[in-house]
């Protein structure tokens, strides 16, 4: 019996902690538009935000995709694959990343076929992420990235979303 009144304020606890969480929204609430790329050159379906802006600026040689909005650049190029392998390309690029840019500062989070990347110029306290992600079609490879050309750095949470949205794609 002593141990039932210590069981019950425990089970309330509990049920008030849960309740006060806060759910994580689901990246189709997030991005609820799935933009088909096939009519771009890239043969994917990928989720956007309802506002995006796509700029296609391609030539003979390579496919070269701009999905913009306030909060979300993609980046996306196509070329004739090097690799069949997409982990051997984001290894070549996770190394380019590291030797080449001196605001390099470390690995966020790394998949098969991609990874997140955080950046910092010496002496500002600003952090900016990125990530570069890659797939294989027939004998085609495409990078996805986004990119520290914007003015204002992406925060780590932007760029988790438009990551997953990217690993997601049909």
């Amino acid at each position: 019996m002593k141990n039932f009144f210590l069981l019950v304020p425990c089970v309330f606890i509990l049920i008030f902690i849960t309740s006060c969480t806060e759910k994580k929204p689901d990246l189709n609430e997030i991005f609820p538009n799935k933009l088909n790329l096939s009519d771009q050159g890239v043969p994917v379906s990928i989720l956007t935000p309802e506002d995006i802006d796509v700029k296609n600026n391609s030539d003979n040689f390579m496919i070269d995709v701009l999905l913009q909005s306030k909060s979300y650049h993609i980046q996306i190029y196509g070329q004739t694959a090097t690799s069949l392998s997409c982990n051997t390309l984001a290894e070549e690029k996770k190394e380019e990343v590291k030797l080449s840019d001196p605001n390099f500062k470390a690995i966020i989070k790394e998949d098969d076929c991609g990874f997140i990347y955080e950046l910092q110029v010496p002496g500002d306290t600003t952090k900016c992420y990125n990530f570069a992600y890659f797939r294989i079609q027939g004998d085609k490879s495409f990078d996805f990235s986004t990119t520290a050309g914007r003015r204002v750095p992406f925060t780590l949470s932007e760029v988790l979303n438009m990551y997953e949205a990217v690993i997601n794609q049909e």
